[in-house]
């Protein structure tokens, strides 16, 4: 049986020493702290993709969801689709959406992920599929030129939509498209 090693105690310290070592973090740190641990644990090789809006564009993405309060709460998985997929290849995103009472579908938030082989520029969008848009119209896009990873990024879109069939995210056309699909709700 191995013995493990005691440190000898120090007497000098006073109780208050003691005490202001036992002191709770403030809450921010604490907060750093935890945003840093769960950083720390993500996967290698994933980069996320971070960006300042200006203040013209927050205004507006804020005054829509406010005048609209369209916020989803619903998870709906994107599957992973071609270069639409997380590094464990288990879904190319997802969104939160809700239904309301007029039967019109609120999409919130859309996140996806695109993986890139080789350093390329490609257009991500979010297309929606409705009874006014049967052809799919494009509610938000970016286009990155990024180096061979994992990527995702989030569109606020935040609004409503009547006889919503489809919302699909792609990055060029070439990288595949995955979609989230909506049935209408029957009469009961």
């Amino acid at each position: 049986m191995r013995r493990v090693p005691r440190f000898p105690i120090n007497h000098a310290h006073t109780d208050a020493d003691q005490a202001a070592r036992r002191r709770r973090l403030p809450a921010k740190w604490l907060a750093a702290m935890l945003v840093t641990a769960a950083v720390a644990l993500l996967a290698p090789g994933v980069t996320y993709l971070t960006t300042v809006r200006s203040s013209t564009t927050t205004a507006a993405t804020t005054a829509a969801v406010a005048t609209t309060g369209c916020r989803g709460v619903t998870p709906a998985l994107l599957p992973a689709t071609g270069f639409i997929t997380n590094p464990s290849r288990a879904q190319g995103g997802h969104l939160w959406w809700r239904r309301s009472a007029d039967g019109s579908v609120c999409i919130g938030t859309v996140i996806m992920w695109v993986q890139y082989n080789a350093t390329a520029a490609k257009t991500w969008r979010v297309i929606v599929y409705s009874a006014r848009h049967p052809g799919g119209v494009t509610l938000a896009s970016r286009t990155f030129t990024l180096k061979r990873g994992w990527y995702w990024w989030g569109f606020g879109v935040h609004q409503a939509y009547q006889g919503l069939s489809a919302v699909c995210v792609t990055a060029t056309e070439s990288f595949g498209m995955s979609c989230v699909h909506f049935t209408t709700p029957t009469a009961g």
